[in-house]
C-alpha cells in the first residue's frame, strides 16, 4: 500500500497547518496509508530529519511558507538522499522557489490537483484539473484531531480572494470571490453552525479565520458573529477585518459579545491615506479611527491593530505620526511591522523602480527605501519592540492612558528606548519586574505618578 506523509514545519509548537488537513480529506476513501507529522522551525534538525525518515513514506508532502522556506532548503537535500525513491510534493506560497527539490511544485490551490494525482496513484504528476470552489472543499478536521490540535491555534477558512489590491500582499492579484457558505440559505447556515461547533470541540486556544478581509461581505460576517454569540464558547475567535467597512450595526452587534470571545485584527498599515494609496490600499483613516474608538468604548472585543513601516513615501515622522494617531484609539495591541517585499507581488516592481534594497531570503524585509535609511529602519525596529514589551502585554494600560492625555506615544517610546540603552537592557526581552521598574521611571520622567 502506498504510504503518504503530510509534513508540517510550523513557526512554533502551538501552530497548525490547515492545508495539510485539507489534503488528508482529498484522499479520503482511497487506498493509501496516510501519516501526518508536525514539527516547528525551533526543533532540532536531526529530530525533524529522523521524524520524516521514520515515516518511510512513498509520497512526502510539504507546505512552504516564508517562515519555513530556509528550513526546507536545508533539510530537503538530506531527505532526498536518505529517501531517493520517495516522491516529493511541495505546495504553498514559496513552493515555486523550492521546485528544484520537488518532483512536483503545486502553485495555487492544491486540493483538486492533489486528489487527481492521488487517483492516478501518483503516476501522473502533471494533471491540471480545475480548482475546487471553497464551498466544495471538505471540512478539514476530525473529532480525533483534538489529541494533536487541542490547545493550539486552529485555522479555518470561510472565503477565498480579496476585493482589495494591496501591492505587498499575496492576494493582490487574487480576484476570486468565493464564500464557503450562502448566508441566505438555511441549509448553509446549519452547516456553518455545525462546523463552528466542530472546531470548538477540538479545544483549541484560538480559532483563527484565514480570510483576507473577513468583513468584506458585512452580512456574511454578522451571521458568523451571531452564531458565535448564540451560546457560551470556550476559546477565542480571531478575524482579520477592515474597520472602514464597519457600521453602527456591527458595533451594536459586537457590544453583545462576551469578554474574551473575539479578537479583531485591523490592518491600518498607515494613518496617512495617501501612503496607503501608494501601495493600492484604499483606506479611510477618519472612518477607521471612529470605528476603533467605538470598539474600545462600547465592546469587549480585543482589537489588534497593524502598522507597517517601509511603505513608499514614508519617512520617520510619518511613521511616528501613525503610532501617535493609532495609540489614541487604545487598541489592546499595536503591531508595528516591517514591510516585506514578497516575490510575485506587485510590491516587487514598486521597490525596483524606487531603487530599494531588501533581503533576498525570507522573510524578504526591506533594508533601505528612497525615504528611509537602513539606520532609520533599525530605529523603527526598536519602536516595534518597545510596543511589544510595554503596550501589547497590557500591563501598563492606566499609565498609557494618563501619558497620552498630554504626550505623544512616539515620545514615550523614544524615552523608553533611551532608558533601555542607558541601563543595558535588551529590547527583545526583559523580565516583568524590570519592565515595571523601567516604565515607572519613564512615566515619572514625564511628571506622572506610576
Amino acid at each position: 500500500m502506498t504510504r503518504i506523509a503530510l509534513i508540517a514545519i510550523n513557526t512554533s509548537w502551538y501552530q497548525s497547518n490547515l492545508a495539510l488537513y485539507y489534503l488528508r480529506e482529498m484522499v479520503k476513501g482511497l487506498d493509501f496509508e496516510l501519516f501526518m507529522r508536525s514539527f516547528s522551525i525551533s526543533d532540532l534538525y536531526m529530530d525533524v530529519l529522523k521524524g520524516v525518515y521514520n515515516t518511510q513514506a512513498d509520497v512526502l508532502c510539504f507546505s512552504a511558507y516564508i517562515w519555513n522556506r530556509v528550513y526546507l532548503e536545508n533539510i530537503l537535500p538530506d531527505i532526498k538522499a536518505l529517501m531517493p525513491k520517495a516522491t516529493i510534493l511541495i505546495g504553498g506560497p514559496e513552493a515555486k522557489h523550492l521546485s528544484h527539490y520537488a518532483d512536483k511544485a503545486v502553485i495555487g490551490a492544491g486540493e483538486a490537483i492533489f486528489a487527481a494525482m492521488a487517483q492516478s496513484g501518483f503516476s501522473n504528476l502533471n494533471l491540471q484539473p480545475e480548482p475546487l470552489h471553497l464551498k466544495d472543499v471538505p471540512f478539514a478536521y476530525h473529532p480525533e484531531d483534538k489529541e494533536v490540535l487541542g490547545g493550539k491555534i486552529l485555522y479555518y477558512e470561510t472565503s477565498r480572494g480579496c476585493p482589495f489590491s494591496c501591492a505587498y500582499c499575496l492576494s493582490a492579484t487574487d480576484d476570486r470571490d468565493e464564500l464557503r457558505f450562502d448566508y441566505r440559505s438555511e441549509q448553509d447556515l446549519n452547516r456553518l453552525y455545525q462546523e463552528l461547533d466542530a472546531l470548538e470541540a477540538l479545544q483549541p486556544r484560538t480559532v483563527k479565520f484565514v480570510d483576507r478581509s473577513f468583513n468584506a461581505h458585512p452580512n456574511y460576517a454578522r451571521e458568523m458573529w451571531k452564531m458565535l454569540m448564540s451560546k457560551p464558547r470556550s476559546c477565542e475567535w480571531h478575524f482579520e477585518i477592515y474597520p472602514e467597512l464597519m457600521s453602527e450595526t456591527d458595533i451594536e452587534l459586537l457590544a453583545e459579545a462576551p469578554e474574551a470571545l473575539m479578537r479583531l485584527e485591523t490592518g491600518i498599515q498607515s494613518c496617512d491615506d495617501a501612503i496607503n494609496l501608494a501601495v493600492g490600499r484604499n483606506s479611510n483613516w477618519d472612518k477607521a479611527k471612529t470605528m476603533l474608538h467605538l470598539l474600545n468604548e462600547r465592546t469587549q472585543v480585543v482589537v489588534h491593530a497593524d502598522l507597517l513601516y517601509g511603505l513608499p513615501d514614508q519617512d520617520l515622522q510619518s511613521v511616528f505620526d501613525s503610532i501617535d494617531e493609532l495609540s489614541t484609539c487604545f487598541p489592546a495591541e499595536i503591531q508595528l511591522g516591517m514591510l516585506k517585499i514578497l516575490p510575485d507581488t506587485p510590491m516587487v516592481e514598486i521597490a525596483q523602480k524606487r531603487g530599494w534594497i531588501w533581503a533576498e531570503n525570507p522573510p524578504y524585509e526591506v533594508l533601505k527605501t528612497d525615504t528611509l535609511s537602513f539606520d532609520d529602519l533599525r530605529l523603527l525596529d526598536s519602536y516595534a519592540r518597545i510596543l511589544n514589551l510595554y503596550w501589547n502585554k497590557g500591563e501598563f494600560t492606566s499609565q498609557w492612558q494618563k501619558l497620552l492625555k498630554k504626550h505623544k506615544a512616539s515620545e514615550v517610546i523614544l524615552a523608553t528606548i533611551k532608558h533601555h540603552e542607558e541601563n543595558g537592557f535588551a529590547l527583545h526581552s526583559i523580565s516583568k519586574s524590570n519592565r515595571a521598574k523601567v516604565f515607572e521611571s519613564v512615566v515619572g520622567s514625564f511628571g506622572i505618578s506610576f
